[in-house]
């Protein structure tokens, strides 16, 4: 008889800060694509879901509470099984689902056991080097630790105890059971598939090592919960998007001048790994090849699809370093023969460039051009489409391993996408190109050498890897919104996926949770270390910690979601004041409220929009008012100008969906986006023309914010 390996799925979940202790459920289908076995409805992927459901999505109205507070997005984990002769291939094939209850080469799933630790390791770790990235951490070499103050060695013990935040780990059996991340909910362990308390563990927040703290929405005392569902299913909730700085002094005011590394400041994102024991009525248990979860910002625009995702990069990673499709790439170079799938492979790069005008400030010129790419088939002559073959699609440079020939990435427009890229003029571009998969399918598609359908398709949890990476931002590392380039490093992950693992899944760090009870009732040094360093070799085989995915990001959180609006090139040689968009589809610029949309007073274009709205916008945000040397400048607008007014009204920004789902009582088309229940209110300054476009920055004083 056949033996089965089991997986969870997703690999990598995304779970999402928010102030309300209610969660909906991550989507489970990709952003503006459609949704997986709903062929006739209207309304595109990338959805959260209800929770309670299989696959009922939310509603407008579900993104807030009773009393109007953002719901936090908890991830769910489920596990399958595949036979064991079909794991070395990519997708791999007869994948199924269990649950407690199902029956599995003749035995019985009787109960599931599920364990996660979640910690936060961003004030213990090195500042996010913005001129450099990965390339930090060559050859040996780190940036400067954050928090110098608190100690000049990484790997102190009493430092580390007090920089991180870990809330041990969890572990819950059986249906409709839960536990929570604070102290006063104990951390356990699983051993021989029973819950055993571990009261010695070195739990660690904030409050417990600094007695006078900064508070803007309240203490940091969770990381969030667990929870399984009337299936055996997992769900983690993360934390909700607090933020707390220590006072060195009783006058200390704690500043947030950067928007990626500043000192004396905890977040409450986390990560850590979750596994699984399941077992059968038979008295037998079998091992579950892990996952990770990862607590982060919001998603403010869930339908929107990037033109780069976390999957692209992480995809591009496994295919040309990793071995995941020799049919596709081997030996250093692409197939000759790769015929890429229209329907996966070309149209959701088409129509990620078309979600780019709900959230971005376009010209109609360029509202026509976009919305023209999105109409592209796969029955069009990629000659006779407006990209006129590959024309206008920046090229990533591809050393010898492409077919094309390499042009220079450091050009703007008329060249798409036209956003910025890595920041980094030692190892980064200033502008944003696909991957180097994603353009060979391109240009497999601009020499009519593609298919219209993937006969390869993903299976159920395969496709939950894709759809919860492919939600999420790719590219534009500086550092990132959901993770950062640390999702192109191969150590990062299981590299011997062949072995059962599939790809995509972060290998975990063995950790000694047996020595924490050896510990006498006075210091208790913490379990987690400084962990995980990309590029030294002497460490980086050994896998991820808790908190050793999000150390990398800003700190706090907020500061760098409230900067990365729209910016100059960097590196900008030229000391130009041109203007291009970071993040438009993860941190929207500009909106189309839904309230202006069905006002019957307010005057609409040509394509029926009525004139849009900075997504962060009102009191704290008007250049000129704010800050008098910064007299109208299109660099400042649409942020705060203080970064801290983003920690406490980053849960009263809206969400852009699409109108289908907007349940106000008014009839909206299908194939608009629009925003909803924003809470920011006060004087909205009017959007000056994007002409030239793209933006001039104006004024010589686009540098007074330099991100």
């Amino acid at each position: 008889m056949s033996q089965s390996i089991f997986k969870i799925h997703p690999a990598i979940g995304i779970a999402r800060v928010g102030n309300s202790s209610e969660y909906y459920l991550a989507p489970e289908s990709i952003a503006a694509m459609p949704q997986p076995g709903k062929p006739c409805d209207p309304t595109t992927g990338g959805l959260p879901i209800r929770p309670g459901t299989e696959d009922t999505i939310i509603k407008s109205s579900e993104f807030r509470d009773a009393c109007g507070a953002f719901k936090r997005q908890a991830a769910r984990f489920r596990i399958f099984a595949y036979p064991e002769e079909a794991v070395e291939k990519y997708p791999a094939e007869h994948g199924e689902e269990i649950k407690i209850g199902s029956v599995i080469n003749g035995k019985k799933v009787v109960d599931i056991v599920w364990s996660v630790h979640l910690a936060n390791k961003k004030c213990s770790w090195f500042a996010n080097d913005d001129d450099h990235g990965a390339v930090a951490y060559d050859n040996g070499a780190t940036p400067t630790l954050r928090n110098l103050r608190e100690g000049l060695d990484p790997y102190n013990g009493e430092r580390l105890k007090k920089l991180i935040i870990d809330a041990g780990p969890r572990v819950l059996k059986g249906c409709d059971s839960k536990a929570s991340f604070c102290p006063a909910d104990q951390a356990s362990i699983e051993k021989d598939g029973e819950v055993v308390p571990l009261p010695d563990y070195p739990v660690s927040f904030p409050y417990m090592h600094f007695e006078a703290l900064d508070c803007p929405q309240g203490r940091i005392d969770t990381l969030g919960e667990m929870e399984t569902d009337s299936q055996g299913r997992l769900i983690v909730a993360g934390g909700y998007g607090r933020s707390n700085a220590w006072k060195l002094d009783a006058k200390d005011k704690v500043q947030i001048n950067n928007p990626v590394n500043n000192d004396q400041w905890f977040d409450d994102t986390s990560d850590g790994p979750v596994n699984a024991t399941v077992q059968f009525d038979d008295g037998t248990t079998a091992s579950v090849f892990g996952g990770w979860v990862v607590v982060t910002d919001p998603s403010y625009a869930p339908q929107t699809l990037n033109v780069v995702s976390l999957f692209d990069e992480a995809y591009d990673l496994f295919l040309r370093q990793l071995d995941l499709d020799p049919a596709i790439f081997s030996d250093g170079r692409f197939n000759p023969d790769y015929h890429p799938a229209f329907d996966d492979h070309i149209k959701p790069i088409f129509r990620a460039t078309a979600q780019q005008l709900w959230n971005a400030y376009l010209p109609s010129f360029a509202i026509d051009a976009h919305k023209n790419v999105d109409s592209i088939t796969a029955d069009d002559n990629p000659d006779e489409t407006i990209l006129a073959g590959l024309a206008y699609i920046r090229q990533p440079n591809a050393g010898n391993q492409a077919s094309w020939r390499s042009q220079s990435i450091d050009v703007g427009a008329p060249l798409m996408p036209l956003s910025l890229g890595d920041s980094s003029p030692a190892g980064g571009k200033p502008f944003l190109s696909p991957t180097v998969s994603q353009y060979h399918a391109l240009h497999c598609w601009s020499n009519h050498q593609y298919k219209i359908s993937n006969d390869k398709p993903l299976g159920a949890g395969e496709y939950l890897d894709r759809a919860t990476l492919q939600n999420c931002l790719g590219g534009r590392f500086s550092p990132g919104i959901d993770m950062t380039w640390v999702i192109r490093e191969p150590s990062m992950y299981v590299t011997h996926w062949q072995q059962g693992a599939g790809p995509f899944r972060i290998h975990h760090k063995t950790l000694d949770y047996a020595a924490v009870s050896n510990q006498t009732l006075g210091y208790k040094a913490p379990l987690l270390t400084l962990g995980w360093i990309p590029r030294h070799e002497d460490v980086e085989h050994l896998g991820l910690e808790p908190g050793d995915a999000t150390k990398f990001m800003a700190l706090p959180w907020h500061a760098d979601y409230n900067s990365c609006a729209i910016h100059q090139t960097s590196p900008n040689t030229q000391d130009s004041q041109t203007l291009y968009w970071s993040w438009p589809a993860q941190r929207p610029v500009t909106v189309y409220t839904a309230q202006d949309y069905k006002d019957s007073q307010i005057a609409k274009d040509r394509h029926g929009l009525p004139p849009q709205r900075y997504s962060v916008r009102g009191s704290g945000t008007v250049p000129g008012e704010n800050s008098p040397t910064d007299s109208g400048n299109l660099a400042n607008a649409g942020r705060f100008w203080q970064y801290s007014e983003m920690l406490e009204k980053w849960n009263d920004i809206g969400v852009i969906v699409q109108a289908s789902i907007i349940d106000d009582g008014e009839c909206y088309p299908d194939d608009v986006y629009l925003e909803v229940e924003s809470k920011l209110e006060g004087k909205t300054p009017e959007l000056k023309q994007p002409t030239p476009w793209p933006m001039i920055a104006g004024n010589q004083t686009a540098i007074n914010k330099k991100r």
